[in-house]
């Protein structure tokens, strides 16, 4: 129970099924200054924290506040931050997923004797009629949520439950009305929960790896264009913000940490057709080589067609019908077939 109105909602919502139900927060954030500096909209800040007890207290559940703070910082924000400085985009809320809301969680929860850990995630789980289990997109598109869920398989997924997964985001709000809980109107943040509107990327960055240091703007044919302030401070695809004047609308094509060079180009020199990915995971255990599936490259991203025409242990290559544009080293890629979550992994490289 994060204190949104989402997994208030998943909370009455299994209440009401008849479930026994107890609520647990994630204490993400020690540092009052760290809290202040998102605009407190740290992950369960303290007003998300007394929200979320005011909701248990309604719904007479039990209420626990889990410290993971530590394991946070070590787990998701310092490799987000190196991540960043050696030139890739990282997608914290998949490994804060991967590495603290889902594995320490789960086995929490069978070490009391709970028979499903609950999420406010729109998403769908069902099993097939092989038996095994799916992930689904959930049914409000605009709040569908399985991208960042793509490492969930086999063994994960029948301990789980989304109940939101068949509802829209209007129909949520209308369930916390009627089950009158103070989370029914409260707004949404769309930033990462660590950054925030007085806190930004570098920011972040520079508090755990200190400054990278500045080099050169280069174009893709070789000019030196001028100079930057560090390549933790782009990212593929940006084009505003560069500092040069050019005849052309120039974007960033690649970041190059190691010899300290943005790299800069027409928006035609953005186009890639070949993903390696490392880390991959598969929902059904097995890479689905030479499936025909969509291929999502960012969570707004719309997807573009594609299929994994190689396949090794922890990786494979991703050939797309039609070039991508602003695909980004440590951006998490997704596959699906329809509504299905075939599985993803981390980008590695992107070649045309």
């Amino acid at each position: 129970m994060s204190g949104g109105v989402d997994s208030s909602v998943a909370a009455a919502l299994m209440q009401e099924a008849g479930w026994e139900v107890a609520g647990v927060t994630l204490r993400l954030a020690d540092d009052p200054a760290a809290v202040e500096a998102t605009g407190g909209r740290s992950c369960c800040a303290p007003d998300d924290l007394r929200d979320a007890r005011r909701v248990a207290q309604i719904l007479d559940i039990p209420h626990y506040v889990a410290n993971y703070a530590a394991h946070f910082e070590a787990a998701v924000i310092t490799p987000f931050a190196r991540a960043y400085a050696a030139g890739r985009t990282p997608n914290p809320c998949v490994e804060c997923n991967r590495r603290v809301k889902f594995d320490p969680l789960l086995r929490r929860a069978r070490q009391i004797g709970a028979s499903k850990l609950v999420t406010g995630h729109y998403a769908r789980i069902a099993r097939g009629e092989d038996g095994r289990w799916r992930l689904l997109r959930g049914v409000d598109r605009e709040k569908d949520q399985s991208y960042f869920l793509y490492m969930l398989g086999q063994e994960t997924l029948p301990a789980l439950h989304f109940p939101l997964g068949a509802l829209t985001k209007d129909a949520v709000r209308a369930v916390a009305r009627r089950a009158g809980l103070p989370t029914a109107e409260k707004p949404e943040s769309q930033e990462i929960c660590f950054v925030g509107p007085r806190r930004r990327y570098a920011e972040v960055v520079e508090a755990r790896v200190g400054a990278p240091e500045g080099g050169d703007l280069v174009h893709i044919d070789g000019r030196r264009l001028g100079t930057h302030a560090g390549v933790h401070r782009y990212t593929v695809g940006q084009r505003r913000g560069l500092g040069i004047a050019a005849g052309e609308p120039l974007y960033v094509v690649e970041l190059r940490a190691a010899s300290r060079e943005v790299v800069v180009g027409p928006r035609k020199a953005l186009e890639r057709r070949h993903l390696r990915l490392s880390e991959v995971s598969w929902v059904l255990g097995e890479a689905p080589l030479d499936r025909p599936a969509t291929v999502q490259i960012r969570y707004r991203h719309s997807g573009a067609p594609g299929r994994v025409v190689e396949a090794w242990e922890r990786g494979c290559l991703v050939e797309l019908d039609e070039p991508v544009r602003g695909a980004a080293p440590g951006q998490a890629v997704v596959l699906y077939d329809g509504e299905e979550v075939l599985g993803g992994g981390t980008l590695e490289e992107a070649t045309a």
